[in-house]
């Protein structure tokens, strides 16, 4: 089964993929590995996304792993 045919079984169910550059930081979602300076973007940010997470019928299964924007 490829890739979208297995996402395609698993919307139906209820999973959902979550997780993207550019989103403020939730603890609740997110799980921070890193921080980085970065000095276009704002501090609280999610710069890299590592692991995307998961949600099924609107609740965190798998929380995403990502790299944080932090002040210089």
């Amino acid at each position: 089964m490829t890739d979208s045919g297995l996402t395609k079984a698993l919307l139906n169910n209820g999973l959902v993929k979550f997780g993207t550059v550019g989103n403020v930081f939730d603890p609740n979602r997110h799980e921070a590995l890193f921080e980085y300076v970065e000095e276009r973007k704002e501090a609280g940010m999610v710069g890299q996304v590592i692991k995307v997470g998961f949600e099924l019928n609107k609740r965190a299964i798998r929380h995403v792993e990502v790299g944080i924007i932090k002040k210089s």
